[in-house]
C-alpha cells in the first residue's frame, strides 16, 4: 500500500454528517450571537393591539352577580324528589343533583341562579365519561361553590363526600327496591361497580338506572341540608 494510501483518513457517513453540522453551528453562533445581545440591549417590541389582530372584543359586563350567590332555604324532601325525576328527564347524575339545586333555586330565586344552564353539567355522567368522580358529587360541588363563599365550601364539601363514603346508598327509593352498598371511594368506579357486583345488574338495565337516580337524589338532599345548616336556615 502506498504513503498515501496509508496516511489517508476515511470517514463514515455519520463523521461527514457530524462534522458538518459543527460547523454550520459555528457560522450560525457567529452570525447569531451580535444580533442576539443587541437584541437584548434593545427595548421590547410592543405587544400588537387588538386592531392588529382582528380581534372583536364585546363590551364587558357590569352587572355580573356577587358572590357567592344569594341561597335561600331549600327543602331535601322536595329536592330529593326533584333530583330523581331530572336523572331521566335531564339525563345523568351530574345534571339530576345540579337541576335539583341549582334549578330549583333558579325557579324560587330567579337572578343570578337562573343564568346557570343545567345541560352545561352533562357531562359528569359516567363520573366525567372516565368513572372517576361520581358525577352527583361533582355537581353538588358546584352548588357549594356557588352557594357558600370559598374558605368554607371545601370544608362543606369534605363533608359531603365522608357522608358518601361512609353511608349505605341510596337511601331515596321510590320506585325500585335495591340493595344499598357503601362505596369505597367517591369514584364511580367504585361506587356503580360495586353495585353492580352484589345485585347482579348490569349497566344498562332500568334497576341501575334507577340506583344511580336515587342516589343523585340523596347527593341533592344531602348537600342542601349542609348549606341549610351553615346558613342557619
Amino acid at each position: 500500500m502506498s504513503e498515501t494510501k496509508q496516511h489517508e483518513k476515511y470517514y463514515t457517513r455519520r463523521e461527514v454528517l457530524k462534522t458538518a453540522s459543527k460547523a454550520a453551528a459555528g457560522v450560525a453562533m457567529v452570525s447569531v450571537i451580535p444580533t442576539f445581545i443587541t437584541g437584548c440591549a434593545q427595548k421590547s417590541a410592543e405587544l400588537p393591539t387588538k386592531e392588529v389582530l382582528q380581534y372583536q372584543y364585546l363590551a364587558a359586563s357590569e352587572d355580573a352577580p356577587e358572590y357567592p350567590f344569594p341561597y335561600q332555604k331549600l327543602d331535601p324532601a322536595t329536592t330529593m324528589e326533584r333530583a330523581y325525576a331530572s336523572f331521566f328527564n335531564k339525563g345523568g347524575c351530574c345534571r339530576a343533583v345540579i337541576d335539583g339545586i341549582v334549578g330549583q333555586l333558579a325557579d324560587n330565586a330567579g337572578y343570578p341562579w337562573s343564568q346557570i344552564p343545567i345541560d352545561a353539567f352533562a357531562n359528569g355522567a359516567g363520573g366525567y365519561g372516565a368513572a372517576s368522580l361520581c358525577g352527583s358529587l361533582g355537581g353538588a360541588a358546584t352548588a357549594i361553590g356557588l352557594a357558600v363563599p370559598p374558605e368554607d365550601a371545601a370544608t362543606i364539601t369534605a363533608e359531603l363526600f365522608k357522608w358518601y363514603t361512609s353511608t349505605e346508598l341510596p337511601i331515596y327509593q321510590p320506585e325500585v327496591e335495591n340493595k344499598t352498598v357503601t362505596s369505597k371511594s367517591v369514584n364511580c368506579i367504585d361506587s356503580v361497580g360495586e353495585f353492580m357486583e352484589v345485585s347482579g345488574y348490569a349497566m344498562g338495565d332500568p334497576e341501575r338506572k334507577a340506583r344511580c337516580a336515587g342516589v343523585a337524589a340523596d347527593c341533592a338532599g344531602k348537600t342542601v341540608e349542609l348549606i341549610n345548616a351553615y346558613y342557619n336556615l
